[in-house]
């Protein structure tokens, strides 16, 4: 599950028991407690304002939850299919920090340890790391890359990911856990104000998921919440860009892949266009661009051949989807103007 809204947030540290309630539906926050009881949280960690740990579900798999604080609201996210807002994983990591934060390992202090180190012990350690969980070498290796060779080398390594020679398409949680250090990456580089380089990371992971989703066996639906949860970085990131001719150009870039989407992606998609429209004032422009692609699939079902022909349904289908979007961020926009208050 990817992000589900936000909360107002103080210090994480004084985060109580009452305020974790309101969270969640009773039902689901009841079940993280009974989670949380049956010892399901595991390998916790704190670090700054950020809480990790996974949790064994009912498979019995392992759920990984975040929870961070980002300017004054909690965050959090979930890797299992639950999508109707914060899972009981969630629920029974944050009970379990406000009721037993000392289960919590800090990850700060390790920090601390590891710069007083000289760099040939670091190097010693990142290798028993790798030897452990070779993973670890796609985080090394995308963070030490330079930004100007960023963008090659994450299209290549993306796409090795998905590669039939490197992949088992029916192990969606593992394409998922490796793509989610590119993601993880690009919203670490979105905290730290350097957009355009998230942008760059980001680009081909939600290319990459569009272009090969139809070949996954995604029924527990991991690699659609992944997926919304990349389009929310996408788009907050596009919220902190001045640049407007970069922002407009990455938008439209949105609407192709909301063209491109199949089973199901074009969801997802459809919902990050409308509230990223909504949230940067773009409502003119979005118009404009529909109207422009709407004209040339019009244009080309004049030459297509049988109504009923497989290119036909194509380009039909492509001017409903378009147009039922439009009319979305139309709506969208007169709700925002009626709710303004008045002078």
């Amino acid at each position: 599950m990817h992000a589900a809204g936000a909360t107002s947030a103080g210090d994480l540290r004084k985060l109580t028991e009452p305020e974790v309630a309101r969270l969640f539906d009773p039902r689901i926050y009841a079940r993280g407690k009974e989670y949380f009881a049956e010892g399901r949280v595991q390998r916790p960690i704190v670090y700054r304002d950020s809480l990790m740990a996974d949790v064994r579900g009912t498979q019995p798999e392992d759920y990984h939850v975040s929870v961070d604080v980002r300017e004054r609201n909690y965050i959090a996210s979930c890797t299992c299919p639950y999508a109707f807002g914060y899972c009981k994983h969630i629920a029974a990591v944050m009970y379990a920090w406000v009721k037993r934060p000392s289960m919590f390992r800090d990850l700060g202090q390790s920090e601390d340890r590891l710069k007083r180190l000289g760099k040939e012990e670091i190097v010693e350690i990142v290798i028993d790391m790798i030897r452990y969980d070779p993973d670890v070498l796609y985080v090394i290796n995308l963070r030490l890359t330079p930004a100007p060779e960023l963008a090659g080398f994450a299209e290549r390594e993306v796409g090795a990911i998905f590669s039939e020679e490197y992949v088992d398409y029916l192990n969606v949680r593992g394409i998922v856990r490796k793509l989610e250090i590119f993601h993880e990456y690009a919203r670490d580089l979105s905290r730290a104000r350097d957009l355009s380089t998230a942008i760059t990371v980001l680009l081909p992971v939600i290319d990459a998921v569009i272009v090969n989703y139809t070949k996954l066996d995604d029924a527990d639906g991991l690699m659609k919440n992944f997926f919304g949860g990349a389009l929310d970085t996408f788009r907050d990131t596009l919220a902190e860009m001045r640049d407007e001719g970069k922002r407009r150009a990455l938008m439209t870039k949105a609407v192709d892949w909301y063209m491109e989407a199949e089973w199901g992606l074009e969801d997802p998609l459809r919902a990050f266009l409308r509230d990223a429209t909504l949230r940067l004032s773009e409502g003119r422009f979005m118009v404009n661009t529909i109207d422009l692609r709407v004209a040339d699939y019009r244009r080309s079902l004049i030459h297509t051949g049988s109504r009923y022909s497989e290119e036909h349904e194509y380009l039909d289908e492509r001017v409903r989807r378009l147009t039922g979007l439009r009319a979305d961020i139309l709506a969208d926009g007169k709700r925002a103007l009626e709710a303004r208050p008045g002078p």
